[in-house]
């Protein structure tokens, strides 16, 4: 369809709207791509101008009317033609072909390569073709026989992750497409002015290594089968490690028993709890002791002489006060917890100088759909950007969204599950390339694939990011950290790695599954990692006292470090089934993490905690609109130590929109 850029330049003079003359090309462009007459696209873009109020055409301004009424427009027109043919998310083979055009033109927009006209023609028809007979076999890739273009561009993530294999009403959100603050920096912190924030993907050096006290946990275990005695004897050992650890910072000579009366002042060692079923507060604190000590007992506090003080159910405390009755003690002083010490790196973790790091929490679908647009971004964003490290918490299929409550899906929760991980895993795997040859090649694929993206996304209402740089996938190393609300696994705490037994020899090399609660070392960089929300739990349940401004955030942190635990509220929350023999084993902070990950429904954030970068990501998704993701960089400074003895660590870190 030839455009005539005078014609253009008439119309827009009739209406007297003022213009660059190098926008008239681009006008072009998209008269060609939307296929419009030069007099319709005038008469839209004069309407959209003067409801917008603008006098002058910009760039800006034209990207602006692409984006807010050509797409939209065409978004609908193939809405209704799928909801007209009776059959939504189906391929209709005619419509497809006479899409070819406009495919085509995209493609010559993309730039990244000159594809001869046979074989481009050739290969573009065959892939908008359903297969003649049979169904579809798992292609093998060996030396002997590789993979043809047309099989890796059957790689492509949005078509390993088709939400119309396991939900008949794959509908994508419309408020999450509609976002107009995507790539947005919502908080910073350290030095983050000037960073490129890319890293070296699959071509760096990573050292991941998970450390546990004594043991990392790898594996399931039996649950359900703990007793009274049992949970009791691991809440009593919690008290008297951490009170002996306590008593030995704070040179405290001797605890005395609850119950004894004394008229002198008291040091008493227990576990805050609540004397009723209720929400803690100040009038109902109970100081619960441990067995050797005080056998168990119990006495009520009197916290009216406290000026400042932050308490929580389960909470390991010393506190100094008088108890002249042996009845009820009158607090006068709390004593402070301390955190453990830092981990140190070995001479080999440590060599590497920086790291980027990316992590994200789920959902990763919006409440309204089921169609995993917010996964298909991050991983535009990892191939983008090419962290060296990124971290996927869960939920991957979340137990509370509508569809899964409500059993709308017509494939089985794990099989929905390991569709995830191959999209992530395939959608982020590194090409390895021995000639320029194979780099061309590998450039052709990568544009078919993205041709399947453009062909799906028409169907589906979306858009397509095409690729501005880089090679097809980062290679970056991934580490998936499960959630107690993924509804296909083992719902209770502490929870083992996810099994996947479809790895490649390749991406079991940059593949780890861990477990929730986890610590992991990152070329040294020691992270906390877990997805329960701890700041929503413990926060809820927290009862405080201050003479200034205080930052329940950072209460809630400190609480977590200094009591060295993953999970230190009891009771739990009533959303978590804890294991307390294994909790006791695979739930302790072995060390303070250098970096600790804590998702949280509540606000983003980052914060330094005792020397420790507390970093809250947000989720994915937040109900049917866009969430958040963080990105850390991490550079070691081997020769440089901080006052506690520690290697130099600098880290950089942001919270960054979908």
């Amino acid at each position: 369809m030839a455009v005539s850029t005078q014609q253009l330049a008439e119309e827009l003079q009739i209406f007297g709207l003022d213009y660059e003359d190098s926008l008239l090309e681009k006008l072009a462009e998209l008269c060609v791509l939307y296929r419009q007459t030069e007099d319709g696209m005038v008469s839209e873009l004069i309407a959209f101008c003067t409801s917008a109020g603008k006098t002058c055409l910009t760039v800006d301004i034209l990207n602006s009317f692409e984006y807010e009424v050509l797409n939209k427009k065409l978004s609908k027109a193939w809405h209704s033609a799928s909801k007209d043919s009776g059959h939504a998310g189906t391929r209709d083979i005619v419509s497809i072909q006479e899409l070819y055009p406009f495919l085509l033109k995209l493609l010559s927009l993309t730039s990244v390569f000159r594809i001869e006209a046979e074989e481009e023609e050739e290969t573009l028809l065959s892939s908008y073709t359903t297969p003649s007979k049979g169904p579809l076999k798992r292609v093998s890739s060996t030396p002997e026989t590789p993979l043809t273009k047309r099989s890796v561009a059957a790689r492509s993530p949005r078509q390993l992750l088709s939400p119309s294999s396991f939900s008949p009403s794959a509908t994508p959100s419309q408020k999450y497409t509609s976002r107009t603050n995507r790539g947005e920096v919502v908080t910073t912190f350290g030095s983050a002015q000037g960073l490129s924030w890319s890293g070296r993907g699959g071509s760096g050096s990573v050292s991941l290594k998970v450390v546990g006290d004594p043991e990392p946990l790898t594996g399931s275990y039996k649950a359900m089968f703990q007793q009274l005695m049992g949970v009791r004897e691991v809440l009593t050992s919690k008290i008297e490690e951490l009170g002996s650890e306590l008593k030995e910072h704070h040179k405290i000579e001797a605890f005395t028993p609850l119950l004894v009366p004394a008229q002198e002042p008291v040091i008493l060692l227990g576990q805050i709890g609540c004397d009723s079923n209720g929400k803690l507060n100040s009038k109902s604190v109970i100081l619960e002791g441990d067995q050797e000590h005080s056998y168990g007992a119990q006495i009520p506090v009197d916290l009216s002489e406290l000026k400042e003080y932050s308490l929580f159910p389960g909470q390991v405390v010393i506190m100094e006060g008088f108890n002249t009755t042996g009845r009820r003690l009158t607090a006068t002083k709390l004593y402070e917890g301390v955190p453990l010490p830092f981990y140190q790196p070995t001479e080999e973790e440590g060599a590497s100088e920086q790291t980027m790091v990316v992590v994200a929490c789920g959902p990763y679908t919006t409440s309204d759909s089921i169609t995993y647009d917010p996964l298909l971004d991050l991983i535009a964003i990892i191939n983008r950007d090419q962290p060296d490290v990124c971290i996927l918490f869960g939920p991957f299929l979340d137990a509370k969204h509508e569809q899964v409550e409500n059993c709308k899906l017509t494939s089985p929760f794990e099989d929905v599950f390991k569709q995830c991980l191959r999209t992530v895993i395939e959608g982020t795997r590194r090409q390895q390339f021995s000639s320029v040859k194979g780099a061309t090649k590998i450039k052709r694929r990568c544009v078919l694939s993205y041709v399947h993206q453009i062909q799906i996304s028409m169907f589906m209402c979306q858009e397509v990011a095409f690729p501005s740089r880089g090679p097809a996938s980062s290679g970056s190393h991934l580490v998936f950290v499960p959630s107690l609300r993924d509804v296909h696994h083992e719902p209770v705490y502490p929870q083992p790695p996810f099994t996947f037994s479809e790895l490649s020899r390749e991406d079991k090399k940059r593949v780890q599954f861990v477990s929730e609660p986890c610590s992991l070392s990152i070329n040294g960089v020691m992270f906390g990692l877990t997805s329960t929300d701890l700041l929503f739990h413990i926060g809820a349940e927290e009862i405080f006292s201050s003479s200034g401004t205080s930052d329940r955030f950072s209460r809630v942190l400190k609480h977590i470090l200094t009591q060295r635990s993953y999970y230190p509220l009891y009771p739990p929350h009533e959303d978590m089934a804890i294991d307390y023999e294994n909790f006791y084993t695979y739930a302790q902070l072995p060390v303070t993490p250098d970096v600790f990950i804590v998702p949280s429904e509540l606000r983003y954030f980052v914060k330094d905690i005792f020397g420790c970068v507390c970093v809250n990501p947000g989720r994915l998704t937040k109900g049917q609109v866009g969430g958040t993701f963080g990105r850390l960089y991490l550079r070691r400074q081997p020769k440089a130590m901080d006052g506690g003895g520690r290697q130099g660590l600098s880290v950089a870190a942001q919270v960054v929109r979908i």
